[in-house]
């Protein structure tokens, strides 16, 4: 696994988009494993991504755990102990164990992305941007969408929306439908004001997002439509939320919004 994102801070599960999951498992021997416990390690990595892949994070915590104390110098381990203890919103365990993955393998860059994200959960910024920073000296990552996607984040929750926008848009140009990056780039044009510009963003999102039932695209390009006084686009978009999102977050809040329109109608 590589990446850390929450709904609606995924991609949605994070999902962000998973990949290198065996990268470096045997990469490293350490020399006082029994190579029948790396063996054994392994097996238990494969079965806790799998449980962490379908959402199941007790179980992939326990099965990383085996695994953990067959391999403890195994940097994947400890990186996908880290993304586990995310999802449980444990961040300070999150943060030893991919810092542990770090300390065993500094190049592990994935990592350390990872980290930031860690990072930005936690408000702590200072500490995320010093690592971002990191990741992108890194000139041999291939995981730029994930990186710009963290930056974008890191600027969006401190409110420096056009660096935010910036990068958002350089995650886009590596993966261009990525629900996560659509969804933040239109929420930072929304919050710069400029709500006809954030609309059209925003309507890009949806499409990308409605098939993982992602509804906060979809909410904030009727508030962007709303705003953008175009009553009708608006009162559609909450009209769909109501019909498509049965159990979804922004379902009372699309209601208030169509009492409103009816009441100017």
């Amino acid at each position: 696994m590589a990446d850390l994102r929450k709904t609606p801070t995924q991609d949605y599960p994070f999902g962000y988009i998973l990949i290198g999951v065996f990268l470096f498992v045997g990469l490293f021997c350490g020399c006082q494993t029994d190579p029948k416990n790396k063996e054994k390690a392994a097996l238990h990595l494969k079965l806790g991504v799998s449980f962490y892949e379908s959402g199941s994070y007790p179980e992939a915590l326990s099965s990383l755990l085996s695994a953990n104390e067959l391999d403890p110098e195994n940097p994947t381990i400890q990186n996908n102990l880290g993304l586990v203890y995310f999802m449980r919103e444990r961040y300070d365990l999150a943060e030893k164990h991919i810092r542990r993955a770090l300390d065993i393998l500094p190049s592990y860059t994935d990592a350390r992305n990872n980290l930031v994200r860690v990072y930005i959960e936690a408000k702590n910024y200072k500490k995320a941007q010093i690592e971002m920073n990191l990741v992108f000296a890194d000139l041999t990552y291939g995981g730029l969408e994930r990186a710009y996607a963290n930056q974008g984040l890191l600027d969006f929750n401190q409110q420096k929306y056009p660096a935010a926008e910036k990068a958002f848009l350089k995650a886009i140009e590596y993966k261009r439908d990525s629900c996560f990056s659509n969804n933040y780039l239109g929420r930072a044009i929304f919050e710069q004001g400029d709500y006809e510009r954030a609309a059209r963003a925003l309507d890009r999102a949806v499409s990308f997002c409605q098939k993982s039932m992602i509804d906060e695209p979809h909410y904030y390009s009727a508030l962007a439509y709303f705003r953008a006084k175009d009553p009708a686009r608006a009162r559609t978009r909450f009209e769909e939320i109501v019909r498509i999102y049965t159990n979804g977050k922004y379902q009372d809040k699309s209601r208030q919004m169509l009492d409103l329109l009816g009441k100017a109608d």
